[in-house]
């Protein structure tokens, strides 16, 4: 049998579940093996914003490659006949080699040739990673400064700064906070600035994107104001500092995977993430030289590398101002960067607390760090769900509402599987998609390829307004699974079978008002149950979703947001 571990490669499907099993297994011990790393480089910036550090598993291959590992491992103490293994990276063909020799098993491990795309793609990264990522960065910051007049100038009173997202329908909107500033006392709105991470525009965008921040409502503190034209030049540096740490052997389940550190490093895979974090480590220390005043600063935080140099940088050039995390969503247990760790606490990369949204998520905050500071905070985008139900799903049809993931291959997995699930099922079955908001429906359409099924339509309206006129969610890695659940209706979350499934939905919950399906077949099966539930199990799925409303949801009140923003307590300056 032939092992295909290359990163886009299937994994058999009779191994799907073990694979994913296994992936929750070695969360703790891959962690563990990441942080004995880090520990190296503690006092290092480069690193923490570099790819390995990040335990991000959308955008490193590293946790992959580990759980291959496992996977491996297991197959053999099986008896499990294998003639040959692929891959498409040359460290883990060498560690593969290296481990099968050492156990005396003849099977061959395979490279796969790079595509002539492929070579043309390898051969350009390093440029577009060395001069166009930058150069971007640095277009920003012209048009910021081109606007420069139209600023609007903090008081000197205090502030809280609050990182959130600009996207796309979401300038003027708040998509992260919504409901927060409006109810807040007058004098206090003016001491909250938003710090915007300007994402997925064009670089001919960026001019008519700031002038529509610099005219907002709310009050917005650009980056691009405090920078100095020196600080992109970090941006190149980082390039040679990151190849110069030097990786010492690291071991997961008793092989040395530092090659794979040193490969994802070094082949300018993920190195253009690193430098929007680098510039917020800069930001926070113009802000500090600036004499800006901050009583509270407050993360969007994914622990992601760019999260990192946010709260590395405050922590550091404002030693006595906390730094709250803000969790405002849920997501899969394999999106391991979410879950801080003991060494990136240590070496004071995360904030001083981390806010989630509902009593039940406390504890698995905590998972790789025990003694993390973990509080509660209002569930800002999913007020809705403590809302009296506005909408009914349409009686003359069953409509299931396709959410779609922000990975574009997740995506097409759902869509894939859902076409082939309701091809002939039934005269009434209808099926909304709705994309992520980075994702446009020509990319969508594209990405599916085939003919386009004649029951799916793009739906353009509020999530919590489709979602409640829908019998059913179909979903898979995103928060919008217990949102929907929140309010008794039933979610199918689809699996992976190229890799990791993204499953956002609480282990906690193990009512049938959910189920993982893998294949078409399984879909069909779960859209009949649910199809034809009965009155009694309706009544019994309902009361479900009002169990997880109380348990994952907190409630905005005007209470929790002054908790929250620590409105009651007063700032105190202090020397350092």
């Amino acid at each position: 049998m032939k092992l295909d571990f290359t990163f886009t490669g299937k994994i058999e499907p009779q191994y799907t579940i073990l694979f994913n099993k296994i992936a929750f297994d070695i969360q703790m011990s891959f962690s563990e093996s990441i942080d004995s790393i880090s520990k190296q480089h503690a006092n290092s910036i480069d690193w923490w914003v570099s790819s390995p550090a990040s335990r991000n598993t959308f955008t490193s291959f590293f946790f992959y490659y580990c759980c291959c590992i496992a996977l491996l491992q297991e197959l053999i103490s099986r008896n499990e006949q294998l003639t040959e293994i692929i891959t498409d990276s040359k460290a883990f063909q060498k560690i593969l080699m290296c481990y099968l020799a050492k156990q005396r098993m003849n099977i061959k491990v395979t490279l796969v040739r790079i595509s002539i795309k492929g070579r043309l793609i390898k051969i350009a990264r390093p440029i577009w990673v060395a001069i166009g990522i930058p150069v971007r960065q640095l277009l920003l910051f012209l048009a910021a400064r081109y606007t420069h007049s139209l600023r609007k100038i903090p008081p000197s009173k205090p502030l809280t700064l609050i990182d959130t997202f600009t996207m796309r329908d979401y300038i003027e909107k708040d998509r992260y906070y919504p409901g927060m500033v409006e109810q807040l006392p007058e004098e206090d709105k003016q001491l909250v600035w938003f710090v915007p991470h300007i994402h997925d525009f064009r670089p001919w965008e960026y001019l008519s994107v700031i002038k529509r921040l610099r005219k907002a409502e709310r009050n917005f503190l650009l980056k691009e104001d405090y920078l100095k034209f020196v600080d992109y030049w970090c941006l190149w540096g980082h390039i040679f500092r990151i190849h110069n740490l030097r990786i010492k052997s690291s071991f997961f389940r008793g092989i040395d995977i530092s090659h794979l550190v040193l490969e994802e490093l070094k082949r300018f895979r993920n190195i253009g993430c690193s430098y929007a974090p680098l510039l917020n480590y800069r930001f926070s220390e113009r802000l500090k030289k600036a004499g800006i005043k901050l009583k509270l600063v407050v993360d969007w935080f994914e622990n992601q590398d760019i999260d990192k140099g946010w709260n590395a940088g405050f922590r550091r050039f404002f030693p006595y101002t906390e730094v709250i995390g803000y969790q405002g969503f849920m997501v899969s247990s394999h999106y391991l960067c979410k879950y801080p760790t003991v060494a990136e606490r240590d070496s004071n990369v995360i904030p001083h607390k981390v806010a989630v949204i509902g009593q039940g998520i406390v504890q698995s905050a905590k998972k790789f760090c025990a003694d993390l500071n973990v509080c509660i905070a209002p569930a800002f985008r999913f007020q809705h769900v403590w809302l009296k139900r506005k909408y009914f799903p349409d009686e003359a049809r069953y409509t299931i509402l396709a959410a779609l993931p922000i990975m574009i291959n997740d995506a097409f997995n759902i869509l894939m599987s859902l076409a082939a699930a309701v091809d002939g099922i039934a005269d009434d079955i209808h099926v909304w998609i709705k994309p992520h908001p980075t994702a446009s429906q020509s990319q969508i359409k594209t990405s599916f390829g085939s003919k386009w099924p004649a029951q799916f339509e793009f739906v353009d309206v509020n999530f919590s307004e489709c979602v409640e006129k829908a019998n059913l969610l179909v979903s898979s890695a995103s928060s919008v699974c217990t949102e929907a659940l929140a309010k008794g209706i039933p979610v199918l979350v689809v699996g992976n079978n190229f890799g990791l499934t993204q499953n956002p939905i609480p282990e906690t919950i193990t009512s049938d008002i959910w189920r993982m399906c893998y294949s078409a077949e399984e879909i069909k099966r779960a859209i009949h149950f649910y199809k034809n539930r009965s009155t009694k199990k309706i009544e019994e799925h309902e009361e479900v979703g009002r169990l997880i409303k109380a348990k994952y949801f907190e409630p905005v009140t005007k209470e929790s947001i002054t908790r929250f923003l620590n409105l009651k307590e007063k700032y105190v300056e202090r020397e350092l």
